[in-house]
């Protein structure tokens, strides 16, 4: 009876090691023939370089091993954005705070964090300079006065604004001011996005070096 027991414990377990596998194959095939994953422009490619830049300045932390895998349940991903659905694999992933993330994206930032722990300290500062553009969004529509409505600044990302980091939603042009001034703007630059946001709802700084410590400051 006992060798019975053991016999059935061992069995159930590694008939759950295939079905978690079996998950994940559905969910990386679903991704993968998803027409809304490819509409976002979430290629691997793209997704990589933008792991890799929040990785660089400090806005993402790198995996550890701390990490739980289960059931999707719709929370959004950290990584893409996009929500976690049912069909798919959940990674919750355990840092200075707890995300979540799909099973692709975490084997994406998983690779650039061993990557990253391989990098000699040297070649990590140089990589924290690296130009990335800052997105500045007003709201649109009729009768929006640019000096007091809502702005939304974020940080990363590219053309498409995939992966992008939010830093803060400034009430009217003076806030917008202070903050670009917190994040080490030039006055000139800041100017011209002041100019240019009073005419057009979307306005990019395109080569913007932010260091660990100034995103620390806004709590990323």
């Amino acid at each position: 009876m006992t060798v019975l027991l053991s016999e059935s414990r061992a069995r159930c377990l590694e008939n759950r090691k295939l079905l978690a596998r079996s998950r994940m194959l559905i969910a990386r095939s679903r991704r993968l023939l998803s027409p809304s994953f490819e509409i976002s422009g979430s290629s691997d490619e793209n997704l990589r370089r933008t792991i890799r830049t929040r990785l660089a300045t400090g806005s993402l932390f790198p995996v550890d091993g701390k990490v739980f895998a289960g059931k999707g349940t719709g929370k959004l991903c950290s990584i893409c954005g996009m929500p976690i659905p049912q069909g798919d694999i959940e990674h919750e992933v355990v840092g200075p705070t707890t995300v979540f993330a799909h099973w692709d994206c975490y084997s994406i930032w998983r690779q650039e964090s061993d990557e990253l722990a391989r990098t000699p300290q040297q070649s990590r500062q140089h990589s924290v300079k690296t130009p990335t553009p800052l997105h500045i969004e007003r709201e649109d529509g009729a009768g929006i006065n640019p000096p007091t409505t809502e702005y939304a600044v974020s940080f990363g990302g590219s053309t498409d604004r995939v992966g992008t980091v939010l830093l803060g939603r400034p009430q009217g042009l003076d806030a917008l001011v202070l903050l670009l001034r917190g994040l080490g703007m030039a006055h000139g630059e800041i100017v011209t996005a002041c100019q240019a946001l009073t005419e057009q709802p979307h306005y990019v700084i395109p080569d913007v070096s932010l260091t660990p410590a100034v995103l620390r400051r806004f709590r990323l």
